[in-house]
Formats: structure tokens, sequence, C-alpha cells
């Protein structure tokens, strides 16, 4: 699995791209190591580029996914845009944007990069 990420300061953002045949153990790490970045900022949004991704992650496996970006809230306040190239990964997400939503976590899912900046800014 590939995960790369930059963080954009002058922007507030901070660009991820996941590829590759996915490992759930190794995104949480991934997801960890970005939020403990010395540069990222709480209210940084984050854009996850998931297009090139081959995983089908279990509903206990998004769940536990949920409880992990809950459990960062308050380090990570700004909005979480999925990009996913596929109908069963946008349902998926959208299964996570719920879960998470209920707490009170800002996460949508597109499928492209211009409507998710739009919704950045909006």
């Amino acid at each position: 699995m590939i995960f790369e990420f930059d963080i954009l300061e002058s922007e507030s953002l901070v660009a991820i791209r996941v590829e590759g045949v996915g490992n759930f153990q190794k995104g949480i790490e991934h997801i960890l190591q970005v939020a403990s970045d010395c540069r990222f900022k709480p209210d940084f949004n984050i854009l996850v580029d998931m297009c090139h991704l081959h995983y089908l992650p279990s509903l206990s496996e998004i769940r536990d996914f949920a409880d992990v970006l809950i459990s960062l809230k308050d380090k990570c306040s700004g909005k979480t845009a999925l990009i996913v190239s596929n109908f069963l990964h946008f349902g998926l997400g959208k299964f996570l944007g719920n879960l998470l939503e209920v707490a009170g976590v800002k996460m949508q899912v597109f499928r492209t990069a211009h409507d998710a900046q739009r919704w950045f800014r909006a």
C-alpha cells in the first residue's frame, strides 16, 4: 500500500494519496502519523485521494476506523473529504460519514477533487 501525504500549511490543507492493496492496520498507523506531524494544525482540511486504492473494508473495520477518527476529533477539527472512483467505495464512504456525523466529525465523500475543494470553501 502506498500512503503519501503533504501538509500544505499556506492552504491549511493535508493532501493524502492512498494507492494499491489496502491494509487496515497500516491505514490506522498512517492516519495517526499525519495527526502527530508537528506541521499539522487542528483546523486544517484533509483531502484523501483513494481513487487507486484496492481494498474493501468490512463493516466492523469501518466502525473501528470511525472510532479512531472520533478519538482525534479535538486534534482534527477541519473537514475531511474522501475522493473515490467507484460506487462501492462511495457507499462505504457515506456510511463512514454518517457514523462520524453523529459524533460531530465533518467528513464527506466525493467523486472529484474539484467538488471536495468546493465543499471545503463552503
